[in-house]
C-alpha cells in the first residue's frame, strides 16, 4: 500500500565526543597497558620540548591512552601526558592487549573514520557482541556484520561470556554457503547442506568461523543452532505472539502474473512461527495456517482468543510503478482512528523488525516505519505492526519474495526484531 505517512527515525543514537588532539589512525593495535624501561619524562605535549609533568620511574606500569607519532599519551600517578614510545614495553602480566569482544550498551553508530563526523556505515544494536581490533583514543575499532569501523569505546562493555563458551559444534537450519572471508562479498568455498554439523573455530562479528568437509571458511551464525543441550538463557517463554499471514482463499492480495502476495505471506509466516518457537521458545498462534480467508475483525479477535503479546501481519506490497522497491514496516498513528492503546510500543515492534530487516538484507531496499491508519494495526489491543517485505510488482524484490533462502533470512530476521521489542517491552 503506497500513501504519504511519516517515518519513524528510529532509537536514537547517542552522540560522541573526542578530543581536538590529532590522532594517528594508521597505527596498529596498541596494548592497554606499558611498563617504562627507564626513568621516563612525562610530558605535557607530545614534543621533548614540552613541559615534564613527572618522571616516571622505571618498571612502571602506565595506561595507554592514544598515538601521536613516535609518542604515546599515557596516564599515570593521576596525571595524563605524553611520553616516548621507545622507552616503553608492552606490560609482562598483561593477560591480553584488550579484550577481544565487546558488547555494545546503546543502539551505536559504526564509522568510517574515527571521527564523531565519520560517515556512519550501520547502527549496531544495543546488547550486540563486536569483535575488537585496535584503540584509537576514545574509540575502538570493530568489526561486526562484516564490517569494519569505529565506534565509541564508552558505550561497550566487556563481553562477560567468551567465546571459548560457545558450543564447539552447530547444525546449520539452512543451505549455508561457507565463505573464505567473513563477508556476503566473500568467495564461495562450498555450499552446507541443511541439517550439516559443523564445528566451530572463532567469532568474527555476526559470522563464525567454521570447519566442514575438510575446509574451513566462515558462515553466518544466525543460520546455526547449537548442536549441544544448551537453551537460549533469554528465551520468550509463557509469551504469545500473533502471526497473520495477509490476505488468503478468494483474497489473493498484490498479483504478478504467477506470483501471489497471499502465498508468499503464507510461507513467510510460516517460517517466522518456526524461528520464533524453535530459536526463541515463544508460543506462536497464527491467525490462518492455511490458504483460508479472513475479514480484518477476524484478525484482531484472534489476538484477543490467543491472549496474544505482540500481532505481526505480513504482507507484500505493489505499485503501479515497477521503480517502486524496499521492504518497510506500518505502525499507528496518533489519529482518532487509532484505538489501540499500544501505539508508542507498537511503533518500538515496527523499529526492531525495520532494523533487523535493513541489516540482515541489505539487497532490499529499507523504506523505513511508517505511520498508517490500518486496521489490524490501529484496532489492535496488543503492540502491532504491518510488515511489507518488498514490491511484488519490482524485478529485484520479487527475486527476493520467490527465494525460499530469502524468506527464511526476512523470517529470521524480523524473529530477532520480535524478540528484542519482548525482552526491551516485557
Amino acid at each position: 500500500m503506497i500513501s504519504s505517512s511519516l517515518v519513524l527515525t528510529g532509537t536514537a543514537v547517542v552522540p560522541f565526543t573526542l578530543s581536538s588532539t590529532g590522532i594517528d589512525t594508521n597505527r596498529v593495535e596498541a596494548a592497554s597497558t606499558y611498563t617504562t624501561t627507564v626513568n621516563l619524562n612525562l610530558r605535557k605535549s607530545a614534543s621533548t620540548s614540552g613541559t615534564i609533568l613527572l618522571t616516571i620511574p622505571s618498571g612502571k606500569a602506565v595506561t595507554y591512552l592514544g598515538t601521536y607519532g613516535s609518542w604515546y599519551k599515557v596516564s599515570y600517578g593521576g596525571q595524563t601526558g605524553y611520553v616516548s614510545s621507545q622507552y616503553v614495553k608492552v606490560s609482562s602480566t598483561m593477560t591480553t592487549s584488550s579484550t577481544k569482544t565487546y558488547t555494545t550498551t546503546v543502539n551505536l553508530n559504526l564509522r568510517k573514520s574515527a571521527s564523531p563526523t565519520g560517515t556512519i556505515l550501520m547502527t549496531i544494536p544495543s546488547g550486540r557482541n563486536v569483535t575488537y581490533l585496535g584503540t584509537y583514543g576514545s574509540w575502538y575499532k570493530v568489526s561486526y556484520g562484516g564490517q569494519t569501523g569505529y565506534v565509541s569505546s564508552q558505550y561497550l562493555k566487556a563481553t562477560t561470556t567468551s567465546t571459548t563458551t560457545a558450543a564447539k559444534t552447530y547444525s546449520t537450519t539452512v543451505n549455508l554457503n561457507l565463505r573464505k572471508s567473513a563477508s556476503a562479498t566473500g568467495t564461495i568455498l562450498l555450499t552446507i547442506p541443511s541439517g550439516r554439523t559443523v564445528t566451530y573455530l572463532g567469532t568474527y562479528g555476526s559470522w563464525y568461523k567454521v570447519s566442514y568437509g575438510g575446509q574451513t571458511g566462515y558462515v553466518s551464525s544466525q543460520y546455526l543452532k547449537a548442536t549441544t543441550t544448551t537453551t537460549n538463557t533469554s528465551t520468550g517463554t509463557g509469551r504469545t505472539i500473533v502471526i497473520d499471514a495477509g490476505h488468503g482463499g478468494n483474497d489473493p492480495g498484490a498479483v504478478f502474473g504467477s506470483v501471489q502476495e497471499k502465498v508468499i505471506a503464507l510461507d513467510i509466516a510460516k517460517r517466522l512461527a518456526g524461528s520464533l518457537s524453535s530459536t526463541y521458545n515463544y508460543d506462536v498462534k497464527m491467525t490462518r495456517s492455511t490458504d483460508t480467508y479472513l475479514t480484518l475483525s477476524n484478525r484482531v479477535s484472534l489476538t484477543k482468543t490467543y491472549k496474544g503479546s505482540a500481532f505481526i501481519s505480513i504482507h507484500g506490497n505493489s505499485s503501479t510503478n515497477t521503480s517502486f522497491h524496499g521492504h518497510e514496516v506500518l505502525v499507528p498513528t496518533t489519529e482518532s482512528y487509532t484505538t489501540n492503546p499500544y501505539i508508542s510500543a507498537s511503533r518500538s515492534l515496527g523499529t526492531a523488525i525495520n532494523r533487523e530487516l535493513g541489516a540482515r538484507i541489505p539487497t532490499i531496499r529499507n523504506r523505513g516505519v511508517k505511520y498508517q491508519n490500518v486496521y489490524v494495526v490501529g484496532k489492535n489491543s496488543v503492540p502491532a505492526t504491518i510488515v511489507e517485505y518488498g514490491f511484488i510488482t519490482n524485478a529485484n524484490d520479487r527475486s527476493h519474495l520467490t527465494s525460499t533462502t530469502y524468506r527464511q533470512r526476512m523470517a529470521d530476521a524480523t524473529a530477532s526484531g520480535i524478540h528484542q521489542f519482548m525482552r526491551s517491552h516485557y
